[in-house]
């Protein structure tokens, strides 16, 4: 009796403990002590290096304990700080998380003029070179990905040299673009970072809202990201010599699901049945190429087939990356220079990516007045293959790339010849039963992917330079001059085995753009502090930018071999030839900003600017963008430091 009681007790302890044991699954929301959403925000388990997870767009996670009442999750972002949170059986955590206090003093860019962080009254984000480089990448946009609140990275195309859109805050126009302004070391650019080198870059800030970007104007409307470059490090005059590389591998981690060999020939009865205007012949032809349908599934439901996915995209491709750099300086002179390569294999056969980079910059401090600085950046980009998007190509006026599209070839294509035949027949060329030139859309996609080529080619060297001089003490003068020049050629060429080939001949085309741009800005600063308590920085500013654009586009048609590509377009029938040019962008700009500090706890800015340019109507040249802004530190006050909760 009593090793029965014995025994049940065990039992009852073991399903207890099981009880307490089950794992619980945890959602919730991250939010910054502004409100905004922790796009790509670290939560882990303490002490379990396996468990975790990254919140969303939208801020939300979710993620499974084992423990649920002793498990404690923690949070962690760059610029916030860590935060422990103990599960205690609950399955909603909501964590609002704060910056971090070792960042206060940190320098940052808020367009024309540096801060510490303390004293910002506007929104501002903000990313070091030791977290860009903790991803590999050739454009800094890609590594910026989840690192800072109310930034979205999004890729629109996975092909390699695909641009990277950014949106702070989320978009505001639906007709136009919603890309921020870029400004490299006070220079303006419309090509975001991707002609940039990411070691190359000492610190990215993001000035957010509006009383953060009015000093920019019109340009500012979605948002400014500023970078700032590396000048070098001071020392004793050596130089010193640096070499990264890394070279990595890639596969699709997810398939997408279609239908097995059994589920498409299926499919295809259906579909026979349903268009037939002559059923009793279209089932004729339909059972010649696949048999009879009570053997449907011993012909077919074993049969492996052609994976169209796998022999496109499936393959493991390798990333190179390889950069030698050469550092130094003295007391009175810093430089920089590099030089960087990265090759890209597509995950689309026939695709990839090149890329060269040579940058060189220079800080001089020439005498305890006048301080000189200067950069020069040559970017040269190739990108080869089409993708699988589409490039863009009409035919009568209607888009070709709807009905083309390689994704949809790589789908809908049949993965079995039928019932005649070894399926490896399709590999080895055109599908006989989609030969129809002139109606059928359909097409091999490795051929598609062979004969359609579109090979881009940009070339982009910026130079600019400033000087900062002291006129009084508290009185400077600074200016910024730079300029950009931007070559882009695109070669589309169609072969005589695409479908566009074989419908209306070899067809090939090729559009040179050339862009330019001048920008000098020049701008008086005033700091001035009173009796200790007062302080106040005043800024007068003026600047001018030019851009200017000339674009030349032909192509031909019907040419008799595409053994020379577009070696020779003199042997085709030319297309009509167009081209166009702008030399009237024009911006004319004034702007003042006060920023006033009192005893260091109660912080007022105000900013106005005023854009004149040849891009607004007739009758209204001119806009004007005021802004204030207002902060309180409140963690100076007397009584808030008596109550010990907050971190000094």
């Amino acid at each position: 009796m009593m090793k029965s009681r014995i025994i049940c007790i065990l039992l009852l302890l073991v399903g207890v403990s099981g009880i307490y044991a089950q794992s619980l699954t945890v959602t919730g929301k991250v939010v910054d002590n502004e409100g905004l959403e922790v796009i790509g925000g670290n939560v882990t388990v303490k002490g379990k290096q396996n468990t975790g997870t990254i919140t969303d767009i939208n801020g939300k996670y979710t993620i499974t304990v084992s423990d649920p009442q002793k498990d404690v999750l923690v949070f962690s972002f760059i610029g916030l700080e860590n935060m422990e949170v103990p599960v205690k059986g609950r399955k909603q955590i909501d964590v609002t998380m704060k910056a971090a206090s070792v960042l206060l003093d940190e320098v940052v860019a808020i367009g024309y003029a540096t801060v510490k962080r303390k004293d910002l009254t506007g929104s501002v984000a903000s990313v070091r070179s030791d977290d860009l480089l903790k991803v590999p990448s050739s454009d800094v946009t890609q590594a910026l990905a989840g690192r800072m609140a109310g930034v979205q990275i999004i890729q629109t195309d996975g092909q390699p040299g695909a641009t990277m859109s950014v949106r702070v805050r989320g978009g505001i126009s639906i007709t136009q673009s919603n890309e921020p302004l870029y400004i490299i070391d006070g220079f303006p650019t419309e090509d975001g970072m991707s002609s940039l080198d990411p070691a190359d870059i000492e610190s990215i800030d993001v000035l957010k809202d509006a009383s953060a970007t009015a000093i920019y104007g019109a340009r500012g409307a979605n948002g400014v990201v500023v970078i700032t470059t590396k000048s070098g490090a001071k020392g004793e005059g050596k130089a010193t010599l640096t070499f990264d590389s890394y070279v990595g591998v890639r596969t699709l981690a997810k398939r997408l699901d279609v239908l097995s060999v059994e589920e498409f020939v299926l499919a295809d009865y259906e579909r026979t049945l349903g268009d037939a205007t002559d059923p009793e012949e279209s089932m004729r032809s339909w059972q010649n190429r696949y048999g009879g349908f009570v053997d449907l599934h011993e012909n077919y439901g074993n049969r492996k087939g052609i994976d169209w996915l796998d022999r496109t995209m499936g393959r493991t491709t390798v990333t190179q990356n390889y950069r030698v750099g050469v550092n130094g300086g003295n007391d009175k002179l810093n430089y920089n220079m590099s030089y960087g390569y990265f090759k890209d294999e597509g995950a689309m056969v026939y695709s990839g990516s090149d890329k060269h980079n040579i940058a060189l910059s220079v800080k001089s401090e020439v005498n305890k007045r006048l301080s000189v600085t200067g950069r020069i950046n040559f970017d040269y980009l190739k990108v080869y293959g089409a993708g699988v998007a589409g490039n863009g190509t009409n035919e009568g006026g209607s888009n070709v790339d709807a009905k083309f599209n390689k994704m949809v070839q790589i789908l809908q294509y049949r993965p079995t010849i039928g019932i005649r035949g070894s399926d490896s027949d399709l590999l080895a060329g055109e599908d006989p039963v989609l030969s129809d030139a002139d109606g059928n859309v359909m097409q091999n996609p490795l051929i598609a992917a062979a004969e359609e080529k579109d090979n881009k080619e940009t070339r982009t060297l910026q130079a600019n330079g400033g000087l900062t001089f002291k006129i009084i003490k508290g009185l400077t003068f600074r200016n910024n001059t730079g300029m950009r020049y931007q070559l882009y050629r695109r070669e589309l060429f169609y072969g005589d085995q695409s479908i566009m080939g074989r419908r209306n001949g070899i067809y090939g085309s090729i559009r040179n753009t050339e862009t330019g741009s001048f920008q000098t800005s020049n701008v008086l600063t005033y700091d001035k502090r009173f009796q200790k308590k007062h302080k106040v920085v005043v800024q007068l500013g003026q600047e001018f930018v030019k851009r200017w654009t000339r674009v030349l586009e032909s192509g031909v048609s019907g040419l008799p071999t595409d053994e020379f590509i577009l070696g020779d377009m003199s042997l085709g029938t030319p297309s009509v030839a167009s081209s166009d040019e702008n030399y009237d962008d024009n911006l004319l700009s004034f702007f003042a900003r006060l920023n006033y500090d009192f005893t260091d706890k109660y912080l007022f800015s105000a900013t106005f600017r005023a854009d004149g340019s040849s891009k607004f109507g007739k009758n209204n040249k001119w806009g004007y963008f005021p802004a204030v802004s207002a902060a309180w530190r409140v963690g100076e006050e007397d009584f808030i430091k008596k109550l010990n909760v907050f971190p000094t």
